[in-house]
Formats: C-alpha cells, sequence, structure tokens
C-alpha cells in the first residue's frame, strides 16, 4: 500500500505514516502541532479528532458518524477536507502540514486500499458481514 508520506517536523527526512505502527501517534502529533498554531477553528479539530480515532479501523460506522456529526461517511470525508483544507493566510509549511495529514486520513478512511486488499474490519465493515449459518448453502 503507497499512503502519502508526511515530513518531520523536525528533519526533512520521510515519516512513512502508514507502514510505520505509530502512524496514529504521528496523525495525533500533527493535529496537536496544527492546534498549537491555532490555525484550526473547534470544529475543525473535532473532526480531525475523530477521523484520527477511527482511522486505524478504516474509519467509523454510519451509527457513530450520525450520533457524532449528523452526517454520512462520503459528507464526513468531504467536512475532513475542509477542515485540513489550506487557507490563504496560511504559512507555506502549514499548508503542506494540513494537505499531508488530510491525505494521510482520507486515505486510512477509505474502504479499501489502493493495492485492491481490505482494511481490517472496522464496525462498518463487521455490521455488513453475516454468519454463513444466516445464508445457507444448497448442496442438494
Amino acid at each position: 500500500m503507497n499512503l502519502p508520506v508526511a515530513q518531520s517536523a523536525s528533519s526533512s527526512e520521510p515519516i512513512e505514516q502508514v507502514q510505520q505502527p505509530n502512524w496514529v501517534q504521528q496523525c495525533r502529533m500533527d493535529s496537536e502541532h496544527l492546534k498549537r498554531l491555532q490555525v484550526l477553528t473547534s470544529d475543525d479539530c473535532w473532526i480531525v479528532d475523530f477521523a484520527i480515532r477511527w482511522a486505524p479501523f478504516g474509519g467509523s460506522g454510519p451509527g457513530e458518524l450520525m450520533v457524532n456529526h449528523g452526517v454520512t461517511r462520503d459528507r464526513f470525508i468531504v467536512l475532513l477536507q475542509a477542515a485540513l483544507a489550506p487557507k490563504p493566510q496560511d504559512p507555506s509549511m502549514i499548508r503542506a502540514h494540513k494537505r499531508r495529514l488530510s491525505a494521510v486520513l482520507v486515505e486510512a478512511w477509505r474502504p479499501e486500499r489502493r493495492d485492491g486488499g481490505h482494511r481490517p474490519l472496522g464496525r462498518q465493515h463487521a455490521a455488513r458481514r453475516t454468519p454463513d449459518a444466516l445464508h445457507p448453502v444448497d448442496v442438494g
């Protein structure tokens, strides 16, 4: 899987977000950095934090999205992209930072990986699966 690569805040060496075990922690640190710089509104912070919390599971299920944000999955991704959209007044480093975080989170929320493999089952996927016993196979 080839996900966007972020640059470390302290150097120009890339950090492969999703391939490293700490990619969620890196997303949290990136989000906290943006909050400290006050370049995200409180609503933006809420959306980004929710996206990070559910990213390891391929995103949240429709129930959590409806209860927490009152939107569908597609609409939530649009809101996430808007929350992390670079603003004209943002310095170039902040714009790049927002773009990287947005790309990593949107990719993590995709139901399937780019390489065609499936993400681990999150709640939204597990709810769609039914035991084989509910779908008997006719062997006769």
